[in-house]
């Protein structure tokens, strides 16, 4: 490959001078890149252009960095690959060291790609009505807009009914987010090449209420309701830390797989173990 694109957090000094780096370094080899900064959260409207032609994205930053552009370029199939920059990075493979290595190996064809599956919500409304889609490459969280609040959540698995949660909130994951917040929550940790989805309750008010895992062509759908008869409830969707949403009681949230996946380059031979094991080690 020698057409590249990179994707920063933001245009703060260093991120700017490693991104020149970059750029020069591939155009010596004789390569192409653009560059680009993610869109800043709220501004939905804003979109990341990204050149026709583009064969591997670079993120710099951190593991958010990374998440936002799989989602700001979501349908592409462009594979990702990141130059960590933040804290612990448990998707950034790079540092500002070892990515002009790792350009060598790019670009002389040395590299594998894996697939990373995504998940995708719905909001559906009181009349029925399904609001656009929003992916996650990490997961869906669902808590209360009233902060720390106990909730009560219903939850069906392909229209049958599975339980009922009295609880802080639900983490829909998928395995690349399992070592993000579905691990604070005490659920399992997954392959990342695996294709499941992981539902883990948030302080849950039960001894029995436990993560699950479940079939990644499971759908499944969501209802809040007021604890007390004469109050209504209104619950907080987010994807991926972002893209927030409210769900009103009478309203349902529908999670299911996304039809696209995320392509992450890999340039290592260590297993995913041997990975893990070195990131929860450097936390």
């Amino acid at each position: 490959m020698k057409n590249f694109f990179i994707v920063a957090r933001d245009a703060e000094e260093e991120n700017q001078k490693l991104t020149k780096e970059i750029v020069d370094y591939i155009c010596e080899k004789g390569g192409t890149c653009g560059h680009g900064i993610n869109p800043d959260d709220k501004s939905e409207d804003q979109k990341l252009e990204v050149p026709e032609g583009t064969e591997c994205i670079f993120t710099i930053g951190g593991d958010g960095t990374m998440i936002r552009a799989a989602q700001n370029t979501f349908g592409r199939n462009i594979p990702l690959i990141g130059v960590n920059r933040g804290h612990l990075g448990y998707l950034c493979d790079l540092n500002a060291d070892s990515v002009f290595e790792a350009i060598d190996k790019l670009m002389a064809d040395d590299y594998e790609v894996e697939d990373r599956m995504m998940l995708s919500g719905h909001i559906i409304d009181k009349d029925g009505n399904r609001c656009p889609g929003i992916e996650a490459l990490n997961d869906i969280v669902l808590c209360s807009s009233h902060g720390l609040r106990v909730m009560h959540v219903t939850v069906y698995v392909n229209g049958a009914y599975l339980y009922n949660y009295n609880c802080d909130g639900i983490i829909f994951s998928t395995p690349t987010g399992s070592t993000a917040y579905n691990l604070s929550a005490n659920g399992p940790i997954v392959n990342p090449n695996t294709n499941v989805i992981l539902l883990t309750p948030i302080n849950p008010h039960t001894l029995n209420a436990r993560s699950i895992v479940l079939d990644p062509g499971d759908e499944l759908t969501v209802e809040v309701e007021g604890r007390k008869p004469d109050e209504i409830e209104f619950a907080e969707v987010s994807f991926d830390g972002n893209h927030r949403r409210v769900l009103a009681e009478g309203e349902k949230l529908l999670v299911h797989r996304a039809k696209e996946k995320t392509k992450m380059l890999r340039l290592t031979d260590a297993s995913f173990l041997e990975r893990i094991r070195t990131k929860l080690q450097a936390n």
